[in-house]
């Protein structure tokens, strides 16, 4: 939304501060909150000012606006007010969680300012207040994909307004992972709004805020995870192996949807983990994250473990296959899909094809084309 927006059905003294070619001296007076206004024309007038392109009466009057009493903000905001005032002092005072909800409750606010505040809300409080207008969520959809890459938003709100989505076939093109999450709440009980948090909303909380392994490099963590799986003695014998244990144990507790969502939200240690999770809907969700870095991409391409599917999706990523370490992984995969295989072996260096010729871990017609390709070019 544009601002200062022009504002109309205003006091003629609100007016004629806000005119072109309004006494600078008036328009200071009205920015420090002294001009003679109702709470309604007040706020308007402060909002206006607070997006005036002269920047010390900007911000006289932003500083004005947030300094108003109780009673004038406050009632102010929930009257009849220009949805580009909503927008702008909800913009204003976004960390004022007083003036937000009353925004939130104005029934003249803007859908894009619910967007907005959605995005970037951090009260958990606020956010439920949005998710309780299931008729405007399903008017404005981009509300729940906001609601759902929002870390403040309640695993259980957000598993309400997924299968709100589900039952009135919204596509949410804005939740990378939505065609996941959908299948992941399919037979799933889905709790009813309650006043405060369940337990599962503090369990996800607490698995989100897990921090333990950042100090780990992503690498390192791999080889943890990897000797963690393969040895058959159960013991942690250092301090990091403890904390992989401790941050696995917590994730695999989780629901699916749980972890779709920590997989969309949560931190590269935390994909690390998910990536080997045994249901495919987790493994797809770490994948089309949009925190995922190419240096865990380089890593997951390698990876024996992963599903064929999962394979397939990274192969089918242009932004990922551009870099030759991913084409070397994914054709010495025994996951990869052999037409995929084949597709990136022409782009390989003499070394690595001549690897490839002795790999026991490839299937045998990438083997064959191997040497067909190394005979090609001798030519």
């Amino acid at each position: 939304m544009e601002h200062p927006a022009t504002l109309t059905d205003l006091s003629k003294q609100a007016a004629r501060i806000l005119a072109p070619g309004a006494p600078p001296q008036l328009r200071m007076m009205a920015a420090s909150g002294l001009a003679p206004l109702g709470p309604a024309d007040l706020v308007s007038v402060l909002y206006a000012l607070s997006y005036n392109q002269d920047e010390g009466l900007a911000a006289k009057a932003g500083a004005s606006l947030g300094k108003l009493p109780d009673n004038v903000l406050l009632g102010a905001l929930e009257q009849k007010l220009d949805p580009a005032v909503l927008d702008g002092v909800a913009r204003l005072l976004v960390r004022r969680d007083d003036a937000v909800e009353r925004v939130l409750l104005n029934r003249l606010v803007d859908d894009e300012t619910t967007i907005w505040l959605t995005e970037n809300l951090r009260s958990e409080r606020l956010l439920e207040i949005v998710a309780a207008n299931e008729e405007r969520m399903l008017r404005a959809p981009r509300i729940i994909e906001a609601l759902y890459m929002n870390k403040a938003s309640r695993m259980s709100t957000v598993d309400r307004s997924i299968e709100l989505a589900v039952r009135n076939g919204l596509k949410l093109d804005g939740i990378p992972t939505f065609a996941e999450a959908k299948a992941a709440i399919q037979g799933q009980l889905i709790p009813e709004e309650v006043d405060e948090p369940l337990p599962e909303d503090e369990e996800f909380s607490a698995a989100l805020k897990d921090d333990k392994l950042n100090d780990i490099d992503d690498a390192t963590l791999d080889d943890i995870l990897d000797s963690l799986e393969s040895s058959e003695d159960s013991r942690k014998n250092t301090d990091e192996e403890k904390d992989a244990v401790a941050v696995g144990t917590s994730l695999a507790g989780l629901t699916v949807s749980q972890k779709i969502r920590i997989a969309m939200l949560g931190n590269s240690s935390q994909r690390a983990i998910l990536v080997r999770d045994s249901n495919r809907l987790v493994t797809m969700a770490v994948l089309k994250s949009p925190g995922i870095g190419d240096s865990e991409v380089i890593r997951y391409s390698r990876a024996r473990s992963l599903p064929e599917e999962a394979v397939r999706y990274i192969a089918s990523k242009r932004e990922w296959t551009k870099q030759y370490q991913i084409k070397v992984n994914l054709v010495n995969n025994p996951r990869t899909p052999i037409q995929e295989a084949l597709r990136f072996l022409n782009h390989l260096r003499p070394i690595d094809v001549r690897g490839l010729e002795r790999s026991k871990d490839v299937p045998q017609s990438i083997v064959n084309a191997a040497k067909q390709l190394r005979k090609k070019r001798s030519r």
